[in-house]
């Protein structure tokens, strides 16, 4: 059965921020509130819609009420969908170490808290969602990350195995899912929230692509495999 390395992708594989955060403004603005710095708003941003919208509100000290936070919701994803790749790039090295590991053997996925639809629409801008055996959102199954069904579901769909799986990610939420599964991971450091939790909790921390190499991603798989599988993983 193929090794699968499972990829987050706001913060791990495509750098989303700067167009989450244009999605943002336009809904502060609508709310009579200054746009919010893209440094500021950048940590939530690979929390959702939602959160980044609660955040900014607490930022500038207003209230956001039900019905307010529902409109902005609406506006903000209707804005997004519209300008989903605009700035929006891979990230510095990721597209060379997917070829390394693609050329070493191993088959590429994505499960990610974004809405499915959006996730394939924003990898199909950008050219990339033929790289990857399974897409799988927020909504694809009957949870998300951390909920285990969401990474195992991502598994199931492309045709791995738990026992040949690392997730790369950027936050808790990533690392979490993959201890629930018993799964080695990866925490990228220059995400969007690669908190202390988020750190201790990862099988290992790089802070560049170049790092994630198939001799890497191997070692931390035979790590956990049984004995008569390690010499298939180097």
């Amino acid at each position: 059965m193929t090794k699968l390395a499972v990829f987050d992708l706001d913060g791990t594989l495509i750098d989303t921020a700067p167009d989450l955060v244009a999605s943002l403004n336009i809904c502060l603005e609508a709310g009579g509130l200054p746009q919010i710095p893209i440094e500021v708003a950048r940590p939530h941003a690979g929390h959702g819609a939602k959160a980044m919208l609660a955040a900014a509100y607490a930022h500038f000290g207003a209230d956001l009420p039900v019905a307010l936070a529902e409109a902005h919701l609406d506006r903000f994803l209707r804005h997004y969908e519209a300008n989903i790749a605009e700035t929006s790039r891979p990230f510095p090295g990721v597209l060379d170490a997917m070829e390394r590991l693609e050329a070493a053997g191993w088959t590429l996925a994505v499960c990610t808290n974004k809405r499915e639809r959006l996730a394939v629409k924003l990898l199909d801008e950008l050219a990339l969602s033929a790289r990857f055996a399974a897409i799988c959102g927020q909504d694809t199954f009957s949870g998300m990350k951390p909920d285990p069904v969401h990474l195992g579901g991502t598994i199931e769909r492309s045709n791995g195995s738990p026992a040949r799986t690392l997730m790369i990610g950027d936050t808790m939420t990533d690392i979490a899912a993959a201890k629930a599964l018993d799964l080695p991971s990866i925490l990228v450091d220059f995400g969007y929230a690669p908190d202390e939790a988020a750190r201790d909790g990862a099988t290992r921390v790089i802070s560049n692509y170049r790092d994630l190499t198939p001799e890497l991603a191997g070692h931390l798989i035979a790590g956990r495999m049984p004995s008569g599988d390690i010499g298939a993983q180097t």
